[in-house]
């Protein structure tokens, strides 16, 4: 059978001023000069992928794909069209399209251009290839257990699934990772690369991950970043540790708790007090 999406062995039959013709013994299928990666030679045999080309005509090329036949692989996404869906790479000519139905409800969630998926091979009803995104088994089976000495590592991984509570990510060279998303900086994209640091190793060889800084560095930053918003107004504002947690997270963005943390880290390197429900800068009030 020829469709698109597979390789298969062909006899160049004759040849054309813009390019030659193969055949199975039955059908002829267009290789055009520009997917010849060496010279023709009518009556031999050879391997060529199938593709739809941009007129919807069954077209072969000498170019070999990534993803091919039953295989999956990582492919990269080269541009995203709102509304429809992504292309991906597959090393020839023709870029694989991804189905918006296969990608998260939520549009920030989409991979962008740059980013990587997991994808299988598949055709819609009217027998064009597309690209079906692949999780489970496939993915997890190229994922190493984790042991103890991955606690707290710096890690790399790519989004490839989504569950309630967070992404799941194949980590480089590593485990299974799921990043909740209360430990995420943002809410990460399908495909998307991350870093994070490993906050938990389970029992199944899998961590958790987070994006978090330790709590010390957490807090200098909250401190930094304390000490600057008092600074733009002029070494004086109305907050205080007995300010309230949804003033607190609206203003700063931390929980009251982190808030006091890094408060209390100003006030022990003598940079800043409290008077009155208000905080100054020492040497600014």
């Amino acid at each position: 059978m020829l469709a698109p999406g597979i390789s298969k062995k062909l006899e160049v039959v004759r040849k054309a001023a813009f390019g030659y013709f193969l055949s199975d013994g039955t059908n002829d299928i267009l290789l055009h000069n520009r997917e010849c990666t060496r010279e023709v030679e009518v009556g031999e045999i050879m391997d060529v992928f199938l593709y739809h080309d941009h007129q919807n005509r069954l077209s072969a090329t000498m170019e070999m794909p990534i993803v091919k036949n039953e295989e999956m692989g990582w492919l990269k996404v080269v541009s995203v069209k709102r509304g429809h869906g992504v292309f991906l790479d597959n090393g020839v000519s023709r870029d694989l399209f991804v189905s918006m139905d296969e990608l998260p409800t939520e549009r920030s969630a989409w991979p962008a251009a740059g980013d990587h998926l997991f994808v299988s091979l598949t055709w819609d009803k009217k027998g064009r290839l597309m690209g079906k995104l692949v999780h489970g088994a496939p993915v997890t089976e190229q994922a190493k257990p984790a042991d103890a000495s991955w606690l707290n590592r710096e890690v790399h991984g790519t989004v490839y699934h989504f569950l309630d509570e967070g992404a799941v990510l194949l980590v480089e060279e590593g485990p299974i990772a799921l990043l909740h998303m209360d430990e995420a900086k943002a809410i990460p994209r399908l495909g998307e690369s991350v870093q994070g640091r490993v906050q938990f190793v389970r029992e199944d060889g899998r961590v958790n991950m987070t994006q978090r800084l330790v709590r010390t560095e957490q807090q200098k930053t909250d401190a930094e970043n304390i000490l600057e918003f008092l600074q733009k107004r002029k070494g004086a504002m109305p907050y205080s540790d007995k300010s309230t947690p949804n003033d607190i997270e609206e203003r700063f963005g931390l929980s009251k708790a982190a808030f006091k943390r890094a408060l209390g880290k100003l006030m022990k390197e003598g940079k800043v007090e409290q008077k009155d429900g208000w905080t100054y800068e020492l040497g600014k009030e």
